[in-house]
């Protein structure tokens, strides 16, 4: 009878020593974002980047400011982070969002997973659902790698609250239209992120 509770108790021990954590978060991730057009490429880089993923809820969350992206124009980067360029109502962007196949991937076990999260993209007022794909990679000592890449496609209508938003905030050198100064309609953006686990 003792015997029973041992190797019950043992059983125990086991299934405790393989519970995934509450989530995983990361504080310095890299968000890359790149706007081609026939004008100019505009390339940004945020080193920033607050990431949080649950796999118990399979949720997946990204946040940061926007004053901290570091533009690769040299000319922009220094207007976008001037005091002459209010940003208060766009300081902040967030993404909210949902892993699709969170069953396929194994927290416990090392490896590299393919995912998918579907979610919402808020900057602002302005919300836009997307879709990510990426490679989600389970390191032995416990950390997660994640490599994500997505795209946003802006409508007509935005770009043209981009093109009034720019003539009133940026100054006058870099009022131009947003076409002829590189923003597209199409955003490829890539996320690399380190996670640990917390809880």
């Amino acid at each position: 009878m003792y015997k029973c509770y041992f190797i019950l108790f043992l059983s125990t021990l086991t299934a405790t020593s393989a519970v995934i954590p509450d989530k995983y978060v990361s504080r310095t991730g890299h968000l890359h974002v790149e706007s081609h057009s026939r004008y100019l490429d505009v390339i940004a880089d945020n080193y920033q980047v607050y990431c949080e993923m649950s796999p118990a809820r399979g949720t997946v969350q990204i946040r940061g400011l926007m004053k901290s992206f570091e533009f690769k124009l040299g000319a922009l980067d220094r207007a976008f982070n001037s005091d002459r360029v209010n940003m208060t109502q766009f300081s902040k962007f967030r993404f909210e969002g949902a892993l699709t196949n969170p069953a396929a991937v194994n927290f416990n076990k090392p490896g590299s997973y393919p995912v998918e999260v579907n979610g919402t993209l808020i900057i602002g007022g302005y919300k836009r659902i997307t879709q990510a794909t990426g490679i989600l990679k389970v390191l032995r000592d416990g950390t997660i790698r994640t490599d994500t890449s997505f795209s946003i496609r802006i409508e007509e209508e935005s770009m043209e609250t981009i093109n009034r938003l720019m003539k009133e905030k940026l100054p006058s050198i870099l009022a131009l239209d947003a076409d002829k100064l590189g923003i597209a309609r199409d955003i490829e953006l890539t996320l690399n992120a380190s996670f640990r686990p917390r809880g």
